[in-house]
């Protein structure tokens, strides 16, 4: 089963944006135990204060719309209670690294694909 992440990363290496005022996120997407780049979505406000503007909250949540997982060094807590309604699973892991935190929702997946086999 194919699934998706969003990071919010300048450099792909580290996490190390907060999702509202991140320059860029980066979609990665799992299939067969591998991963790729599914997209890297821009934004024109990016670096900077989280701006609070609305247009740029839509923005950002329809680029991560089809995430299984969000990943930011913050995330507001507006942006919390979207993403728990949405039942997407969000995490603040502030300059944690990328290939570590996708190996680890790999395995995490894996546990959760064999008990559905049970």
């Amino acid at each position: 089963m194919a699934y998706k992440v969003a990071i919010a990363t300048t450099d792909g290496e580290k996490v190390n944006s907060h999702f509202g005022s991140a320059p860029q996120i980066i979609i990665y997407q799992a299939e067969d135990k591998k991963w790729s780049v599914d997209g890297i979505v821009s934004f024109e406000n990016g670096a900077g204060s989280c701006t609070g503007q609305h247009e740029s909250a839509e923005e950002r949540l329809l680029a991560v719309g089809e995430c299984q997982y969000i990943i930011a060094s913050r995330i507001g807590s507006r942006m919390q209670k979207y993403f728990e309604y949405q039942k997407q699973k969000y995490f603040e892991m502030p300059n944690a690294d990328v290939d570590m935190i996708l190996e680890k929702i790999l395995q995490y997946q894996e546990k959760i694909n064999k008990r559905k086999e049970v």
